[in-house]
């Protein structure tokens, strides 16, 4: 099943752990260990990844590594927070944007 994005970009559910690292901004150190989540949905420009217990900001840059599906390699790729949702006491809906494709 294929969800239409409102911006035009298709979503495809994908349900797999990733994990990700902060690289940090002004006033803002870098993460010092990779932490996980759960992807979502994937699209050709971006990821949504479900967290629990930990909020990220708009605008953070991540360094992530999204597993490939029956295999047991990852993808490193840099995406920014775009959006963020929370869903219920400690649990958000992130909305990432690749910076490299």
């Amino acid at each position: 099943m294929t969800i239409k994005e409102k911006r035009g970009d298709f979503r495809c559910p994908y349900k797999a752990a990733v994990s990700y690292i902060a690289l940090g901004s002004l006033g803002q150190p870098p993460d010092k260990e990779f932490t996980s989540a759960e992807i979502m949905d994937l699209s050709d420009n971006g990821v949504r990844i479900h967290l629990k217990r930990r909020v990220l900001k708009e605008g953070t840059m991540l360094q992530v590594r999204i597993p490939m599906s029956g295999i047991q390699v990852t993808v490193p790729t840099l995406a920014q927070v775009r959006w963020i949702k929370e869903q219920s006491s400690g649990d958000y809906q992130v909305g990432l944007i690749f910076v490299v494709r």
